[in-house]
């Protein structure tokens, strides 16, 4: 593949999912969650301190045949924001925007849920 077709798929995703972000939360804009341009270092989606406080996840975002690897969630706490907790969304090969699925730590998990 491309690499330009690889940015693309990237591309696509990051913003299904700061489309996602904005849409289950009332509060927000669609200047809240903005997708990153490609090549970006930082976190995939840009996101206002209201979006933070709303949506306390920063996302690393991953369109790949392969899951994600550990690595991925170790970028994506690297690049997290403050008082957020870091997670992979990934769309599964062969499976729609609408199955993109989240990893995350459990602990952190259940942080977010309130039970630690």
């Amino acid at each position: 593949m491309k690499p330009s077709s690889a940015k693309a798929k990237g591309r696509v995703l990051q913003q299904h999912v700061s489309r996602r972000i904005v849409e289950s939360f009332h509060e927000l804009a669609a200047d809240d969650v903005v997708s990153r341009p490609m090549g970006s270092g930082g976190v995939d989606l840009m996101m206002s301190p209201l979006a933070q406080k709303k949506f306390p996840i920063s996302v690393e975002c991953k369109n790949t045949k392969a899951e994600p690897s550990t690595a991925a969630l170790e970028q994506a706490t690297y690049n997290c924001y403050p008082n957020t907790f870091p997670a992979v969304a990934w769309k599964p090969k062969g499976k729609g925007l609408h199955d993109t699925m989240i990893m995350m730590k459990l602990d952190d998990f259940l942080k977010l849920m309130g039970g630690i």
